[in-house]
């Protein structure tokens, strides 16, 4: 069974550990300092980054953080109302296909409603079909393709 609850400052060490992996997955690597500056500002009330936690509970252990969703609400030049960009979203390997990711989109879906968020977006790699099949049966597929233009700031 999960829990799916906003992060609280204790869950740190278990975040950093899941963020961890989940930028391990994708073959990156971010410094000490900007993995705790994105939890500064997720735990920070005055910032737009927010995280929700997927929580697994027993009988026999304590509720335990196996997945996490970090995302970002903000202003849009096409629509009055924020909307809400999803940007990482990850669950633990033995706790996946149990329902935990579909928990935290619905989840994520109620509250957005709540704060009266237009959209929820995001992306993902080409080659992650497992994602892309839960995709598939929550979200509209644009047509869209990503561009960047990496700074050296």
């Amino acid at each position: 069974m999960c829990i799916i609850e906003e992060i609280s400052e204790n869950d740190y060490e278990n975040w950093k550990f899941i963020f961890k992996k989940y930028l391990l997955f994708y073959n990156s690597k971010l410094s000490e300092k900007i993995i705790r500056n994105t939890w500064d500002n997720i735990i920070n009330k005055e910032k737009p980054i927010n995280c929700i936690g997927c929580y697994e509970t027993s009988k026999i252990k304590k509720k335990q953080l196996v997945g996490i969703m970090n995302f970002i609400y903000h202003k849009s030049t096409w629509i009055e109302n924020n909307v809400c960009y999803l940007e990482d979203l990850f669950i633990l390997e033995d706790y996946r296909s149990r329902g935990y990711a579909s928990a935290l989109f619905n989840h994520l879906t109620t509250i957005c409603n709540i704060n009266n968020v237009n959209r929820i977006y995001w992306k993902t790699k080409s080659d992650n079909h497992i994602a892309q099949s839960l995709y598939n049966k929550l979200a509209l597929k644009t047509n869209f393709l990503e561009y960047e233009i990496l700074l050296k700031n």
